[in-house]
């Protein structure tokens, strides 16, 4: 049934995409004036001066860059449940997005940046609140959030820092997260966007050292504790799990440090981290009052149309709920490919493996994971088709979910996308949320 709804939607974007695109305007240039004065014409001088000094004047302004720049988007969004159970069925969600960023130049080395979101979905109020649960209504029906905040300059000629609410990304993988530790996920509608649409930026003060054109030191001390948002109790991601039991956050910084070198043709990361860890989809929920420590490398090799990517970490001092006081450590690799030999496509693979080095009766010793991605640009680069693939167990038979979307840049600035996700059952978190499945849809306006 998924198979079919994914290639009609494929064909569908691909059909009714309008063949002649609109050119967007580049309101960016600088004006330039000049203006040229005949001296045989001297006795007209003393009209023209103070109107050319006035148009001069204004296009040096014109052409000087602002110190600041604002912008932003508004995002209607909808998605619809075909086969869920009341009150999640039909209507899911009907959201209103707006999102705003503020740049500025601070001094000639350093700049400000500032965003944030605030979303109102109207589904609640049309379907009726009392057929939800406080916690559902509470956690999804609007929001107001604060995203970056930083600032981020050069201290010397070397040494580069960054203070502030944000975001630090580690790994190489897009899809399975090994060693990207730093920031927590949005993960109230597991599955409907990509893990960079989920990161939640967090206060950290960074630090970057450059030597010798190749290498990059970049201690980490992170001030704010921030974790994982989890599906509420009684939505449609958590319909019978039961009220989560109240979670400590802690208040002292936890510590990082990620040493990246670039060569040509690879690039190797090596991480150490001493942080609070964060929940993991599929596995028992982690304590948050202690922290476990990383050890981990990442590598990025190219080789003509191929791109391998390897990952490896050792996380040691794991504390979980269910388990009192004893720690578990754990064993993470992760190996992929990206092919780019195919004009305007790219085809990626994943393979992940968590290994526990000891035995309990919480979960499994081992968990594994796969991820398939395919793009694919059409109409010089204007039609955007997708598709992803995320299955769990050895055999990929631990269910997981396939989801597969468009994206269709109408002109500068406006872009819709629609598509269409599937959850598959396998193990007892798909299995419960496997009547999920949604058509889902938006259209953004960029300012």
């Amino acid at each position: 049934m998924f198979k079919t709804l994914s290639l009609s939607l494929l064909i569908v974007c691909a059909l009714s995409a309008d063949e002649t695109l609109l050119d967007g305007f580049d309101d960016n240039g600088a004006v330039e004036v000049e203006r040229t004065v005949d001296e045989s014409d001297a006795l007209l001088e003393g009209f023209d001066d103070e109107s050319a000094s006035n148009e001069s004047e204004a296009a040096q302004k014109r052409a000087t860059p602002k110190s600041y720049s604002f912008e932003g988007k508004i995002t209607q969004s909808a998605a619809y449940s075909y086969q869920n159970d009341k009150p999640h069925d039909g209507l899911s969600s009907l959201k209103s997005l707006l999102f705003l960023e503020y740049n500025q130049k601070l001094t000639e080395n350093f700049k400000l940046k500032m965003n944030g979101n605030a979303f109102y979905d109207l589904s609640y109020l049309i379907k009726g609140r009392d057929d939800f649960s406080q916690e559902d209504v509470a956690a999804l029906e609007s929001e107001v959030e604060l995203f970056d905040a930083y600032v981020q300059g050069s201290l010397s000629e070397k040494l580069d820092i960054k203070a502030g609410r944000q975001v630090v990304v580690w790994g190489k993988s897009d899809t399975i997260r090994i060693t990207d530790v730093l920031n927590p996920l949005d993960n109230r509608r597991p599955a409907m966007v990509d893990i960079e649409d989920l990161r939640l930026p967090a206060g950290m003060v960074k630090l970057d050292y450059y030597h010798d054109n190749h290498w990059r030191i970049s201690p980490i001390m992170i001030l704010e504790q921030r974790f994982n948002k989890n599906p509420p109790f009684g939505g449609d991601f958590n319909p019978g799990l039961g009220h989560l039991p109240p979670r400590h956050t802690p208040g002292s910084p936890s510590y990082a440090l990620d040493v990246a070198g670039q060569f040509s043709g690879f690039d190797v990361n090596f991480y150490l981290a001493d942080i609070y860890a964060q929940d993991e989809l599929g596995l028992p929920l982690i304590r948050h009052d202690k922290k476990m420590q990383m050890a981990a490398t990442a590598l990025n090799y190219v080789y003509k149309s191929w791109l391998f990517k390897g990952e490896f970490a050792y996380k040691k001092g794991f504390l979980f709920l269910q388990s009192g006081t004893e720690k578990q450590n754990r064993i993470d690799s992760l190996a992929g490919f990206e092919y780019n030999g195919i004009a305007e496509t790219k085809i990626s693979y994943d393979f992940a493996n968590k290994h526990m080095t000891k035995e309990s009766t919480l979960f499994e010793q081992d968990s594994f994971q796969h991820a398939l991605r395919v793009s694919s640009d059409f109409m010089h680069a204007s039609l955007h088709a997708n598709y992803l693939l995320a299955l769990f167990g050895k055999a990929a038979d631990k269910g997981g979910f396939q989801r597969a979307w468009c994206k269709y840049d109408i002109r500068d600035g406006l872009n819709a996308n629609v598509g269409v996700v599937d959850y598959i059952p396998g193990s007892g978190l798909f299995d419960m949320i496997a009547d999920n499945d949604m058509i889902f849809m938006d259209i953004s306006y960029s300012f």
